[in-house]
């Protein structure tokens, strides 16, 4: 599929957590209009995914295009466009939200 017709593209994304590789190589092409989920079990790097598509954490190896912008590089861009509700707040309880 042409990377054009994508709204998400991972290219061989790596991610280690010390010795612990939490994402090996992953690839995915999500195109225009579909409807995904990312399923599997505790520790498999669901969220660790999420995380590098949001531009959270940085890619150790490979590639990450959101709307065709680096989400590192354009966060602004890319999160202007999404929307993410993590199950954990990781914000200290004295932030208020006009100061995220």
């Amino acid at each position: 599929m042409p990377e054009a017709d994508c709204v998400i593209t991972v290219d061989r994304l790596t991610r280690r957590f010390g010795p612990k590789l939490a994402l090996d190589e992953v690839n995915l092409r999500v195109p225009r209009g579909a409807v995904f989920g990312l399923v599997g079990a505790n520790g498999a790097g669901k969220t660790t995914l999420i995380k590098h598509l949001l531009g959270l954490l940085k890619p150790q190896a490979g590639a990450v295009r959101v709307f065709d912008r680096d989400p590192v590089a354009d966060p602004v861009g890319v999160l202007s466009r999404v929307g993410y509700l993590a199950e954990d707040n990781d914000l200290p309880g004295w932030m208020r939200i006009d100061e995220l």
